[in-house]
């Protein structure tokens, strides 16, 4: 594995006092340009944590840069914001837009062809499957494990907050998802439940091998890692 290089960033959030804090990571054989990974975490971690700093080097040692950031109320931003993520949850799914035009903006000089990713498990993944699938400059979703529906959480959420980080008020049929969406979940996931998979796919008319299943694995793919990995590489492959 190469030796993962980084430097921290302040994304400024336009109209708000607020930052939130990322890392760019990259290795002294990422090529000068390169395909950008944006790296979503699950609810409450952050972009140090375990899943997350797993594929961050995993991707950096593939030869990608990798882009990672605390949401509002997680790691470090929570300085700034406060813990109550239920309360600005809004913001966290919509604040993906603010963080793609960033990258766009200010790492042109790295970012090749325009090449976007995102990568992210859970909450992360439904950011993916609603915010970034609403953004046409993104070229590859990869969302893991998933919500599609935030009606079925033990947190319950005002109608006019579920419809906004629902991905089922988002995705829309398409050929072209099939060339720029993967998804993937466990059966025996014990906070998402494994239904959720076969209802994105459905709305969004996926071909059977863009929809990775496991019998085992739970919640953090456990035993699988490497295997989604290698077929994220497969799949970026096409892009």
């Amino acid at each position: 594995m190469n030796s993962v290089e980084f430097e921290n960033i302040d994304i400024p959030i336009k109209g708000e006092d607020l930052f939130l804090k990322g890392t760019i990571y990259y290795s002294t054989n990422t090529p000068n340009k390169a395909p950008f990974v944006i790296n979503l975490a699950g609810l409450l971690d952050y972009r140090e944590s375990y899943f997350v700093k797993y594929f961050t080097e995993k991707f950096v040692d593939a030869g990608f840069y990798v882009l990672s950031y605390d949401y509002r109320a997680h790691g470090e931003t929570k300085k700034q914001t406060g813990s109550r993520w239920d309360r600005m949850v809004v913001q966290i799914f919509s604040d993906i837009q603010i963080v793609i035009d960033w990258v766009q903006t200010h790492q042109s000089y790295r970012l090749l062809e325009e090449k976007i990713i995102l990568f992210g498990r859970s909450m992360g993944g439904a950011i993916i499957l609603t915010q970034g699938f609403l953004n046409k400059k993104v070229k590859a979703l990869i969302a893991l494990c998933a919500r599609y529906d935030y009606h079925t959480t033990t947190i319950k959420f005002q109608e006019e907050i579920i419809q906004k980080i629902s991905p089922k008020y988002f995705l829309k049929n398409d050929p072209s998802n099939n060339k720029r969406i993967l998804i993937a979940h466990c059966k025996d996931d014990n906070r998402i439940p494994f239904s959720n998979l076969s209802q994105i796919k459905k709305q969004l008319g996926l071909n059977a091998e863009n929809v990775i299943q496991f019998e085992g694995g739970s919640h953090s793919f456990k035993n699988h890692r490497e295997e989604i990995f290698d077929i994220t590489l497969k799949f970026l492959k096409k892009i």
